[in-house]
C-alpha cells in the first residue's frame, strides 16, 4: 500500500504548453519516470493517463489560465498493485504585471485509498458520503464555470458560497483523517 504525500510535480510553459515534469509525475502522468526533466507536449505529458482524465487534466490547466483560478483536479492513474489510485491535482498559474500567464506549476498528492477490501463498513459509509461530496464538488465547478461564461455575478456570488461549504466539507475529512493517524 503506498503512503498518502506528495509523489510528483509538474511545471507548464503557456508560451510553448510544454509541461515538465519531476520523475513521480513522469511515471505517473507520461507513463515514463525516464521523461522526467524534459520539456513533452501535452499529449505525451498525460500519455499515461486515461484519455478522459488527461483532457480533464488539460481543461483544468487551461481553465486555470484563462480564468485566473487554481488548478484542482483529482486524477485516477494506473497502480500495480490493483485498483486504480487517486491523485490530488492542485497548481497554480502565475502571472506577469499584465496578468498573462507566464508558468504554471502543480503537486500531485497521492490519497493512499486502501482499497475497498481493507475497509469497515463504516469506512465504505464514509467513503461513500466522501465520495457523493467529491462528486458533488466537480458538478459545482463546471456549474461555476457556465455561470462565468453566463456573467452574472449574483449567481457566481451564490455558486462560491456553495463551493466554500463543500470546500470545507472535505477540509474537515483530511482533518478527521490527520487526527486518526497521530
Amino acid at each position: 500500500m503506498t503512503t498518502p504525500g506528495i509523489v510528483g510535480t509538474w511545471e507548464w510553459d503557456p508560451a510553448t504548453g510544454c509541461f515538465i515534469l519531476d520523475e513521480g509525475a513522469a511515471e505517473l502522468m507520461a507513463g515514463d519516470a525516464g521523461l522526467a526533466g524534459h520539456p513533452l507536449r501535452s499529449e505525451r505529458a498525460t500519455a499515461g493517463l486515461d484519455a478522459s482524465v488527461a483532457a480533464r487534466f488539460l481543461g483544468d490547466v487551461r481553465h486555470a489560465a484563462e480564468q485566473e483560478d487554481d488548478v484542482a483536479v483529482d486524477l485516477w492513474v494506473p497502480s500495480l498493485s490493483g485498483p486504480k489510485r487517486r491523485l490530488l491535482c492542485r497548481g497554480r498559474i502565475h502571472r506577469d504585471a499584465r496578468q498573462q500567464p507566464v508558468r504554471g506549476e502543480g503537486t500531485l498528492i497521492d490519497t493512499a485509498d486502501p482499497g475497498v477490501q481493507a475497509r469497515t463498513l463504516r469506512e465504505l459509509e464514509h467513503a461513500a458520503a466522501a465520495d457523493a461530496i467529491d462528486e458533488a464538488a466537480e458538478l459545482i465547478i463546471a456549474a461555476r464555470r457556465a455561470i462565468d461564461a453566463s456573467g452574472k455575478p449574483r449567481l457566481r456570488q451564490l455558486v462560491d458560497v456553495l463551493l466554500l461549504e463543500i470546500a470545507r466539507e472535505i477540509a474537515s475529512r483530511s482533518s478527521e483523517l490527520d487526527r486518526q493517524q497521530h
